[in-house]
């Protein structure tokens, strides 16, 4: 036995005794354990599930919903299927989850700055926002909203801005363009998208030799007038007909107009009352969070640098824009990622606000279907949009480490 002991050794250490092979052992068991305790928590449920005749599995999702959805971005009909419905939900809670991370993001900045400012007022009324936003429950804060919006008046005696944008109760009704057949269309938002990346690509190149020489490049001016000029000169190819044979705009404008009895607003786009309360709530209060986040990382950046850049005769902003703030990137961006998060995963509470998110319509479900399967399909939907920014953010976190900005 002795002899066997003394041959087990690795790099001329005996292997009981060596920190790499201790390492790894611990590793490898503590990883069978996660596996086993994993597997015998879902064994277990299934083994409950089945014990009680709890309804399970996912065959429901190509039954026919037969449940209206309030709000909807995509064309839903009652007669879609769970799947397709389900999509729909998850696609409204993705616009609110992206147009309140920019919109947070964006105010979150400017009261972020405006709480470091010399300017004693606006320090002081950034100060009264973030103590007020954040330290009052999200949804007392949508409550609030809610009950703004409704205090408009009704549809009928609504507020009208030239016959083309329309505010009450129900909401806010303005012109939105409508595609003039998805051929012209889709050639045209493809364009696009190749447009956005040339520009994109001239930025970078220009704002590396400007870098390089120090010679002004303007990278941003001709980045953008490069995706404009691309998208522009597209359009006007397919509304003459040399691309394509029908010779309109892909994209006309469909304006709300008021109909019936009631004065139903058809046409345009409306943003229902609840989805303008969600996202104002869910704005300015992550925004509050947003805001100390960038408090904390400007200062966070030592005070020689604005010392030496306002010494080189740079004002505050130029020094703040180039100086500080792309150094406090490298703090702010980890702390902003869970902001985005909480973001996300806060606006399941716009059931209470009757918007048609993806937890409001999963829940209704409910009464028709699996409540198992479907509580698991939100489960994996939150994760997945979740994993989805925590990577982008890492990824720029990185970018921003090694490169410096």
């Amino acid at each position: 036995m002795d002899t066997i002991l003394r041959t087990l050794t690795y790099q001329g250490i005996p292997i009981w005794r060596n920190v790499f092979v201790i390492r790894w052992a611990l590793q490898i068991v503590s990883g069978l354990l996660v596996v086993l305790l994993v597997s015998w928590f879902f064994i277990n449920v299934g083994n409950a599930i089945e014990d009680r005749d709890i309804p399970y599995g996912f065959s429901f999702l190509s039954r026919e919903y037969q449940t209206p959805i309030g709000q909807h971005f995509l064309a839903y009909e009652s007669s879609d299927t769970f799947l397709y419905a389900f999509f729909v939900a998850l696609t409204n809670t993705l616009i609110v989850s992206v147009v309140g991370v920019i919109l947070a993001t964006i105010l979150g900045i400017v009261v972020g700055v405006c709480r470091m400012s010399s300017n004693w007022i606006a320090s002081k009324l950034a100060l009264v926002y973030i103590e007020f936003f954040r330290n009052v429950p999200l949804l007392v804060h949508l409550f609030f909203w809610f009950y703004v919006v409704l205090e408009l008046p009704p549809v009928r005696e609504g507020y009208g801005i030239a016959q083309k944008v329309y505010i009450n109760n129900g909401g806010l009704s303005f012109p939105w363009p409508s595609p003039n057949g998805t051929g012209p269309a889709g050639v045209w938002l493809l364009v696009v998208a190749l447009a956005i990346v040339a520009g994109f690509v001239t930025h970078r190149r220009l704002a590396i030799r400007e870098t390089t020489t120090g010679a002004t490049s303007y990278s941003l001016v001709l980045g953008v007038a490069v995706t404009l000029g691309i998208s522009g000169f597209a359009w006007l190819l397919l509304s003459v007909g040399l691309i394509g044979s029908e010779g309109e705009p892909p994209f006309g404008l469909s304006y709300p107009e008021p109909h019936g009895t009631f004065g139903r607003i058809s046409g345009g786009l409306t943003l229902s009352g609840g989805l303008i309360a969600l996202l104002v709530g869910l704005v300015t209060y992550t925004a509050a969070f947003i805001a100390e986040i960038v408090r904390g990382g400007v200062q966070s950046v030592a005070r020689g640098q604005t010392e030496a850049s306002r010494s080189v005769g740079l004002s505050a902003m130029n020094t703040l824009r180039h100086i500080t703030f792309p150094q406090a990137l490298r703090v702010i961006v980890p702390s902003i990622i869970s902001q985005y998060l909480n973001l996300t995963k806060n606006s399941s509470l716009a059931g209470a606000i009757g918007y048609s998110d993806l937890t409001n319509v999963a829940k209704t479900m409910t009464q028709t279907a699996p409540a198992v399967s479907i509580f698991i399909m939100i489960m994996v939907a939150y994760l997945a949009m979740s994993l989805v920014y925590s990577v982008i953010g890492n990824l720029y976190n990185r970018h921003i480490r090694f490169t410096g900005g």
